[in-house]
């Protein structure tokens, strides 16, 4: 997927159409202050809302699919940390399983425009 940028700091993130409940996207993001390369997790949560992370677990500042691409657990219901095995709910990133238990992934805003397109802050918040 390309990049589009628009007013301010938003990025596309792909459209609503194309977001089954099953999928999380990666979406490239800026690199960080220090070069570190970023992505955002762009998916539905349980209720159809779309929602978006920054992908790096909150036990260990690395993505969570470690580079496997694969974001869900075998169920396809929670995101996982591949490293760790913590799991992260759909919903709002609140990890209520293993070493980061309490701590929720970085929320980025999100905006869906009418015809459905997918917009995604790049900064956490």
């Amino acid at each position: 997927m390309s990049v589009r940028l628009r007013a301010g700091t938003w990025l596309q993130a792909g459209s609503v159409a194309d977001l089954d409940r099953a999928d999380v996207l990666g979406v490239p993001l800026p690199r960080d202050h220090e070069r570190v390369p970023r992505e955002a997790l762009v998916l539905r949560d349980p209720s159809g809302t779309v929602r978006a992370y920054l992908n790096r677990c909150r036990h260990l500042p690395i993505p969570l699919d470690g580079g496997s691409r694969r974001y869900l657990d075998d169920g396809k219901r929670y995101l996982m940390c591949g490293t760790h095995g913590a799991l992260f709910r759909r919903e709002d990133g609140y990890c209520f399983e293993g070493p980061c238990r309490g701590d929720s992934l970085f929320a980025l805003e999100v905006e869906i425009d009418p015809d459905g397109t997918i917009w995604i802050s790049e900064h956490a918040g």
